[in-house]
Order: C-alpha cells, then sequence, then structure tokens
C-alpha cells in the first residue's frame, strides 16, 4: 500500500490464513491489518437510522464540538477522572449493544473471536475495572460534516488519569480497531503518517488546547478508506494517525476500540 506501513489484507471467512497477524503487528512485522466481510454490508444498511434516534437509548457523549462527532458509550480519553458513572453507565451499554442487530454474532462476541482468531487464540475482552466492574468494550462514533479526528498517537493516552487502572494491566503499546458501519459520501478516511512515536510523540501531544498545528503536507501518508463491515488494526500508538474531515450529509458511523496486551502475555485487553 505505501513504502512505510506493511498491510495484512485478510477475508473473515479465511482467517485461518493469518493466525499470527497480531503478534507481528505488535512486533512491528505489520502496520495494520483490514479484515473483509466481518459483516454484511446489506444487514449494516439497516442500521444508521436505527443509530441516528438513539432508537436503542444509548448513553450519549460527545467530542469537542470542533469535531462535529458524539459517542455512543463512554469514551475512557474524555471521561471524567472520576470514573464511577463510567463503570456504573458501563452494563446497560453492553446489553443493549449484544441487542442491536449486526447480522451476525453479536459484536462484541463477533469482534472478539475475530481477533482472538488473528493472535493464536490469544483472548480478547473488555478490560476489568475495580472491584467486578469492567471497561466499556467499544463505543460506536458518529461523525458529522465536517467531522475529522486530528492527527495523534495513541500513547499519549496513557498519561490521562482515567487510564491509571488499565495501564497498571497492560503493556504501553495500544493499538485499535475501526469497524465501518456506514461510510460518509466523502472523506472519512483514516489517515496514517510515516511519523513514529518514537521519535514524533512530543510534538502531536494536547492537540485539543488550540496549539499551532504542524503542518503534514509533505508527509508521506496513505489513507484507508473502510467500506461497511470491514475492519482494520492499526498499531496506532506506534504511527501518527487521525480522519479525514467527513464531506456529505451521510454521517460516518464506526465502531471503535482501544487494546493492549496484559502484562503476563496471556490476554488482551479491550476498552473504548
Amino acid at each position: 500500500m505505501t513504502s512505510f506501513l506493511k498491510v495484512a489484507d485478510v477475508d473473515a471467512d479465511d482467517i485461518a490464513t493469518s493466525t499470527d497477524a497480531m503478534v507481528r503487528l505488535r512486533a512491528n512485522d505489520l502496520g495494520a491489518v483490514i479484515v473483509r466481510g466481518v459483516y454484511p454490508k446489506e444487514a449494516l444498511a439497516k442500521l444508521p437510522p436505527v443509530l441516528a434516534k438513539n432508537a436503542p437509548d444509548f448513553v450519549k457523549t460527545t467530542f469537542p464540538p470542533a469535531f462535529c462527532a458524539y459517542f455512543y458509550g463512554i469514551n475512557l480519553n474524555l471521561a471524567d477522572s472520576d470514573l464511577a458513572p463510567y463503570f456504573a453507565a458501563e452494563p446497560d451499554f453492553r446489553a443493549k449493544l449484544a441487542a442491536l442487530d449486526f447480522g451476525g454474532a453479536p459484536l462484541e462476541r463477533r469482534i472478539t473471536g475475530l481477533l482472538s482468531q488473528l493472535d493464536e487464540g490469544r483472548a480478547y475482552g473488555a478490560a476489568p475495572g475495580p472491584d467486578g466492574a469492567r471497561h466499556f468494550f467499544t463505543t460506536l462514533r458518529a461523525h458529522l460534516t465536517g467531522g475529522y479526528i486530528p492527527a495523534h498517537f495513541d500513547n499519549e493516552a496513557a498519561i490521562r488519569p482515567t487510564y491509571q487502572h488499565v495501564a497498571a494491566l497492560c503493556e504501553p503499546e495500544i493499538y485499535s480497531f475501526v469497524l465501518c458501519i456506514d461510510q460518509a459520501e466523502a472523506g472519512g478516511a483514516l489517515d496514517v503518517y510515516n511519523l513514529s512515536s518514537a521519535t514524533d510523540a512530543q510534538g502531536f501531544r494536547n492537540r485539543d488546547t488550540g496549539q499551532p498545528k504542524r503542518d503534514l503536507s509533505d508527509i508521506e501518508k496513505t489513507s484507508i478508506r473502510l467500506e461497511p463491515g470491514e475492519m482494520v488494526i492499526l498499531h496506532s500508538s506506534r504511527y501518527l494517525h487521525g480522519v479525514s474531515k467527513v464531506q456529505g450529509d451521510r454521517t460516518r458511523w464506526t465502531v471503535c476500540s482501544f487494546m493492549a496486551l496484559a502484562k503476563d502475555g496471556s490476554q488482551v485487553y479491550c476498552w473504548g
């Protein structure tokens, strides 16, 4: 795809050919994995109107207004430092998400099953919280016209107070998945830049504070524009990445989670 980003392209019905993909991703032998056919496109086409009116009555949170976006579920990056409301809201969200019809296995079971198969059978699941609670496995994201995510590295998140519990459980290298439910008319691509957190992380911290932004126009990049039912897994703490501005009236709907290897290496913890 590019000279810097090595991408594995896998069909969900042929996972057996790529059972070491996550091992290779963590070892920097791969930068990303695209999984086709996670859910049938025709089944997902029924979801945008359901989500637009929030028929399941999901808990709703927002990005900063400039990003023209909102979540269903609570994103750990944007949660209040007092995580009691976060953990209290998780069981209801989990039950409602399990009841949402994606046209196949319930979302959490489907995604964790595929990731496990891509990782030599290693278990995937929501990161545990204190006192028997658990983190949100994922969030649903709506990017409206003009919606975007500025370029960033995901390992910045580990310095947030809300990450104290996760950080104690996991290795510091975070990777993430994005599953497309519906794509914008134009824009809405995952842009991955040829910049590494090993050398450039400091220059991209606190990108939402109004400080001048670095011009990335001369930096090599690759753009991954998913179709409904496709999922990308990116080593998102290693590569600078963002989402290009949504164009047109159609909302970009995605399912997104972060994840990291447990410190004992036995499993991978996920969180929204």
